[in-house]
């Protein structure tokens, strides 16, 4: 039994010394085999990083092929906030006292607490690099780089940013760029770090362009799109509308470094490919003469006073020229402007502050179509269309007798009597000398009509015809942040009181109302882009384009190289003129109200006649003067026109001015538009003079200013 036992012990002992043998082993054998390409993958990751680049984005380019928008290489001082955090206080600011010291010594002014305000600054995303100073040396960046062990969390990077050859010329259209946030991010496709599933690399997609425009060209415009928190976007203007073309293709780096993080080699190297190129509709020669005497005239108003005693402040202003053949914006000038190079490397908080100030004229925005106005005199166009299209006013010859004041049909009360300008009395008018003097009676008594006999006529035929020429709706001009306006009807007014009680005494519309709209006054706004397109309209016989800005999209072969030159480029698509709609106009009917338009600037009754007189163009002009009163405030001077105008010729060029709380439109808009035009009809426009040479355009801008003090004053009150 003893015997037994012992075998059975031994037997035991056995088993288990074999079991944990064998353990061992398939233990050794899974760690060297079946591991190993988990923990070669954790190595290389460790060891192997991947360095994302952003490119160059494409340039921005006038209609000749001149370079507004450029691309060039900085070199940027960043603080990278991650391995910040993880510093215990004094030791963190040692390194922002160390750094603001050390680039005072290397010639970059830049003081301690700007470095502590960044790192602070919410507008950066955690994992953001947050620039410190920019533009600098590359002595400072191999200084920098050499000792980065005494400088933990700062990054020195070379950033692709924007230069202005031409200031802050088109500032507005052009828009500005700034780093991407986290909503824009996900909606463009990429990760948010910390997101599950995230690689080392964001994924890289392909997607076609988005941008606005039909197209017609050899290329698509397919781009690759891969995007980061730190990377540029467009954020406003032609820069935010296009940006799926000015993009560029990143780039990688694929490195090794050892344990301490520093690099041993580059293993693969991925260069970013040159975003496309822009091509605008506008001509920088005449967006530089437009601004120009914009401002002049602006600054000239400023602080003096109209014939009623209100100080004019001329807030801001704007100017839109347009070819009424193709809808294509040949300028678009916005008062005040900003300088866009600020903007570079992040917009600080300051500036930020200031540029959103109502005291500063607020010049982010681009007043010609974001500002909304009581279009006055220049609606009457559409009130004439309305009494040809109702069927009311049969052949245009109907006449009526104008003494300057019209009383309204089966009104009760005190205020039943509404009057011309100044109670000016017109004597015999009909409809195109109605036009042309600016007579309101004539239209008080149309929209009179209209509304007392709106079982015949509806209750909207002014409302109506108006709409045909695009009020009350976004032209759809390819550029964010486009106003409607407002077209009211007494649906609109009905339903606006009954959201809102306690904003209006009552939801009632009335004769006065329908009066009101028929010279533009009420509750009607347009925009200065509205009113630019709706005349283009009426010029070239009833078509209505969509506002373009951009002609092509190109793909540039060589950036040392002329960006105009047809050989240099490869055409990616063509942008072709896009009709919204047609107005049926009977001829006869059409030429009275051209007639009428005509003799605003030709007749010597007309309200324009003698500021055209005073700066001619080089062919005959037909428009509309407007004068909205705004209550407690100057008027807004407004002017609608065309040309060449009365000889046969189509209409090339229209043009919408606007200036707020500046007085009568037959004395301030029209005779800026005036001079606006008359070195264009005759071919005589500057050059405008890029940032470098200022000085070259000094003498042109003392021209405007003299020439904006030495307006003619009709006497007209339109």
């Amino acid at each position: 039994m003893d015997t037994d036992s012992t075998h059975v012990r031994l037997s035991a002992i056995g088993i288990v010394a074999v079991s944990l043998f064998l353990a061992l082993f398939m233990r050794l054998w899974f760690l060297q085999g079946i591991d190993r390409q988990a923990f070669e993958a954790a190595s290389v990751s460790n060891r192997v990083r991947v360095i994302h680049e952003e490119g160059p984005r494409g340039r921005i380019l006038d209609r000749n092929g001149k370079i507004l928008v450029d691309s060039e290489t900085s070199i940027v001082v960043s603080l990278d906030r991650e391995p910040l955090r993880k510093m215990e206080e004094p030791e963190r600011n040692a390194v922002f006292v160390s750094l603001a010291d050390t680039l005072q010594q290397l010639g970059v002014p830049t003081k301690l607490s700007l470095i502590e305000k960044r790192y602070a600054d919410l507008r950066y995303a955690p994992q953001e690099y947050v620039p410190i100073a920019d533009d600098v040396d590359p002595s400072v960046e191999i200084y920098l780089m050499e000792r980065a062990d005494r400088y933990p969390g700062i990054i020195v990077e070379r950033k692709a940013i924007r230069s202005y050859p031409y200031g802050n010329l088109a500032a507005h259209l052009l828009g500005y760029v700034g780093e991407i946030n986290e909503k824009e991010l996900v909606e463009r496709g990429g990760q948010l770090p910390g997101s599950e599933n995230r690689s080392t690399t964001a994924p890289t997609t392909t997607a076609p362009s988005t941008s606005p425009g039909s197209s017609s060209g050899a290329d698509s415009g397919t781009r690759l799109t891969d995007y980061r928190l730190g990377d540029s976007i467009g954020k406003g203007g032609v820069e935010r509308s296009y940006e799926a073309d000015l993009r560029a293709v990143p780039g990688e780096r694929t490195i090794e470094v050892n344990a301490k993080g520093d690099l041993v080699d580059v293993l693969s190297l991925k260069s970013p490919v040159v975003g496309d190129d822009i091509w605008l509709t506008i001509d920088i020669d005449l967006q530089a003469h437009a601004e120009r005497l914009l401002a002049a005239k602006i600054q000239d108003l400023r602080g003096r006073r109209d014939k009623q005693n209100n100080r004019l402040n001329a807030p801001q202003g704007s100017v839109v020229i347009e070819d009424p053949q193709n809808g294509q914006i040949l300028a678009m000038a916005s008062y005040p402007d900003y300088d866009p190079s600020v903007t570079v490397n992040g917009i600080s908080q300051e500036q930020w502050e200031a540029f959103n100030d109502p005291n500063s004229g607020l010049p982010l925005v681009n007043w010609a179509l974001q500002g909304t106005y009581a279009p006055g005199s220049t609606f009457k166009l559409y009130t004439a269309l309305a009494g040809y299209n109702s069927g009311y006013l049969r052949n245009g010859t109907e006449v009526i007798n104008d003494p300057g004041v019209y009383t309204i049909e089966n009104c009760k009360g005190e205020k039943c009597e509404v009057r011309n300008a100044g109670s000016t009395p017109h004597g015999t008018v009909n409809m195109s000398s109605a036009l042309t003097v600016s007579s309101d009676v004539y239209f008080y008594k149309l929209a009179d009509k209209f509304w007392n006999l709106t079982d015949q006529y509806g209750e909207t035929p002014i409302q109506d015809a108006a709409a045909q020429f695009g009020l009350g709706a976004k032209t759809g001009v390819p550029l964010s942040g486009e106003n409607p306006g407002r077209l009211p009807t007494p649906a609109s007014r009905k339903a606006a009181f009954e959201a809102r009680p306690d904003l209006f005494m009552t939801g009632d519309w009335r004769s006065g109302d329908n009066i009101n709209t028929s010279i533009g006054q009420g509750d009607v706004l347009a925009t200065p882009l509205q009113l630019v397109n709706s005349y283009a309209t009426f010029a070239n016989g009833g078509t209505r384009y969509q506002p373009q800005i951009v002609t092509k999209v190109t793909r540039p072969r060589d950036l040392t190289l002329p960006a105009n030159d047809p050989a240099n480029y490869k055409l990616i698509r063509q942008v072709e003129p896009v009709v919204q709609g047609t107005i049926q106009i009977q001829p006869d009917q059409y030429a009275k109200i051209y007639d009428g338009l005509l003799g605003v600037t030709q007749s010597a009754f007309g309200t324009a006649s003698a500021s055209w007189q005073a700066s001619k163009t080089a062919w005959p002009m037909a428009g509309k003067t407007g004068t909205a009163q705004v209550s407690k405030k100057a008027d807004t001077s407004l002017f609608a026109a065309w040309g060449p105008a009365g000889t046969g010729e189509p209409a090339r060029y229209a043009i919408s001015v606007v200036v707020p709380e500046s007085g009568f439109g037959g004395e301030v808009a029209a005779p800026l538009a005036f001079r606006i035009m008359a070195p264009l009809s005759f071919g005589t426009l500057l050059p405008a003079c890029p940032s470098a040479d200022q000085s070259a355009c000094e003498a042109a801008a003392d021209a405007a200013s003299v020439a904006s003090g030495n307006d003619v004053t009709s006497g007209s009150a339109d």
